[in-house]
């Protein structure tokens, strides 16, 4: 398990970027102890969501939003719900708490590509 950050520094209801060697991770908190975890790539494109944290949200707070064309996703299951994408999901990597930090299983995240 790989270590990300303290709990309390994840507000509910809001999406943080976490920067693993090359792979960038969103983490969603969306309840006192559930952080939600997933790779911050659209399925549309394959682009970021966003580039900043505060874009990684819809601007009424309850959806993740790619910040390139809208698509909108639910933040418990990465599932998109409008847009062009619609029907697709997030990379969802399993995340866990522990002793109030937030894990996650390493081995599930994308092997960078060598040229």
């Amino acid at each position: 398990m790989l270590p990300l950050c303290e709990l309390d520094t994840l507000e509910t209801g809001r999406a943080r970027r976490v920067l693993i060697g090359s792979v960038t991770v969103l983490l969603v908190r969306t309840g006192p102890d559930t952080v939600h975890a997933y790779l911050n790539r659209c399925p549309h494109l394959g682009i970021p969501l966003g580039w900043q944290d505060s874009q990684l949200m819809s601007p009424d707070g309850v959806y993740l939003q790619c910040s390139t064309h809208g698509a909108q996703f639910v933040t418990t299951t990465g599932e998109c719900i409008s847009g062009p994408c619609l029907g697709d999901q997030l990379w969802s990597i399993s995340c866990t708490i522990v002793d109030r930090h937030v894990l996650i299983e390493e081995h599930e995240l994308p092997t960078p590509k060598r040229t």
